[in-house]
């Protein structure tokens, strides 16, 4: 049974000539003056972990502090002879309508498997 091992939001994610995962500016926060604004770029990468050669559907819902859903992307997922993939998703021009915890669902199958968030505030 397939599960998230970890999962990261950042300025720049991707794999290097060694085949290394580079995550740049991991951040769970985002200043803004005024909402809506928006974040121009930036980067969800995750590693899961599962049963060598095993296939499943990967879906990731982006949330808003308000309840409704942003974005949603997925596709299928295959793991490599180590039982484990990781992916980094390219994110531009996300909205970020209102103040407050924004979640990223993942979910592998139907099944939800982690949520992590950013928060969206005021500076100090």
């Amino acid at each position: 049974m397939a599960d998230v091992e970890w999962a990261m939001v950042c300025d720049y994610a991707f794999k290097d000539s060694g085949n290394k995962t580079c995550l740049i500016g991991i951040f769970d926060r985002v200043f803004a003056a005024n909402v809506p604004t928006n974040l121009n770029r930036s980067s969800l990468a995750v590693k899961i972990l599962g049963d060598p050669k095993e296939k499943t559907q990967m879906k990731i819902e982006i949330v808003r502090p308000t309840g409704g859903t942003l974005a949603t992307l997925g596709g299928p997922v295959e793991f490599g002879d180590n039982g484990a993939v990781e992916i980094q998703v390219a994110i531009q021009g996300l909205p970020l309508p209102d103040f407050g915890p924004y979640g990223f669902n993942i979910m592998l199958g139907d099944e939800l498997k982690k949520t992590i968030t950013i928060n969206v505030a005021q500076p100090p």
